[in-house]
């Protein structure tokens, strides 16, 4: 067993610092019922990951480092790793492997990876402040738990090129919340081999399923009465899907007739649409020209 198995293996034992938000319900990329496998060892840990997730992973840790010596440069602090798996004093299933902590302060460092166009997309605000992704926050106020510091400070490299760099504060009540929601999870769900609720509204329900039954096994089972009802409510569901998206597409077909050759065409009340021809030059790729097709909502502005 190498080390990473092994602090994959004691990890196991307890949540981390990016399990927080998914013990609480608010994780967008793993659902409470996924974490429940994982911990009781009825699937691994890394099973849901994709091929692309494992390699951004890898460039995450191997760029930890870069992030951590960039920031100990600009704030002129001194920065300590951990290698050991962190324990919080009253909730021994609490864990926490700290990417650093700073010399001579109750202070902590996260370091992100982040794709620029996830930052300017997603849920960053402006730096300093503790805007960050839900699951970003929740993990540093896992740690700030953990720890017993004041501040968690989150150092984002952007693009590859950028070090943006956010604070999140202590704050009593989201700590209590933290500790209340894992503590929930793991003495009601994992301590009683009691599974929390099937989330089939997820976005890794259907990847969970299909993972959890990847093959059949011959027989046939009769549903009850309750398959019947999504059986239809799936059809209707695909149905308006369907009208859905061939609506969409006939009013974008009915604009971009409107604007003809036009670069930019305005809307009545504000906003509008951008037409950008595009070229791309054939690298790895065959070469291609195409008109880039968007809405601004800016007024009269176009992105």
């Amino acid at each position: 067993m190498n080390a990473r198995e092994s602090w994959l293996q004691e990890r196991r034992k307890g949540l981390g610092g990016s399990d927080a938000a998914v013990a609480l319900g608010q994780s967008r990329h793993k659902s409470a019922f996924q974490l429940f496998q994982e911990k009781l060892g009825l699937i691994p840990g890394d099973m849901m990951v994709s091929p692309e997730a494992v390699e951004r992973m890898d460039f995450g840790r191997a760029i930890e480092q870069v992030i951590a010596d960039m920031y100990a440069k600009r704030y002129g602090v001194k920065l300590r790793r951990h290698n050991r798996l962190a324990q919080h004093s009253r909730y021994p299933f609490m864990l926490a492997s700290y990417d650093r902590t700073i010399d001579g302060k109750r202070e902590g460092l996260e370091c992100k990876n982040v794709d620029s166009l996830s930052y300017r997309f997603g849920e960053w605000g402006e730096e300093h402040s503790d805007q960050v992704p839900v699951e970003y926050l929740m993990q540093c106020h896992h740690y700030l738990a953990t720890s017993g510091y004041d501040v968690w400070h989150l150092a984002a490299c952007v693009g590859g090129n950028s070090l943006k760099v956010f604070h999140v504060e202590r704050d009593p009540e989201m700590i209590d919340l933290v500790e209340q929601g894992e503590a929930e999870f793991w003495q009601e769900h994992v301590e009683k081999n009691a599974p929390p609720p099937f989330d089939y509204t997820h976005k890794s329900a259907i990847g969970l399923l299909k993972k959890m039954y990847p093959g059949t096994n011959g027989e046939t089972v009769k549903l009850p009465p309750e398959a019947e009802a999504m059986h239809y409510a799936r059809l209707d569901f695909s149905e308006q899907r369907e009208l859905m998206e061939k609506g969409a597409d006939a009013a974008k077909a009915r604009i971009l007739h409107l604007m003809g050759e036009a670069s930019v065409g305005l809307l009545p009340n504000g906003g509008g649409y951008t037409r950008k021809v595009i070229k791309r030059d054939g690298y790895a790729v065959d070469p291609a020209i195409y008109v880039d097709f968007r809405f601004s909502s800016k007024k009269g502005a176009a992105s």
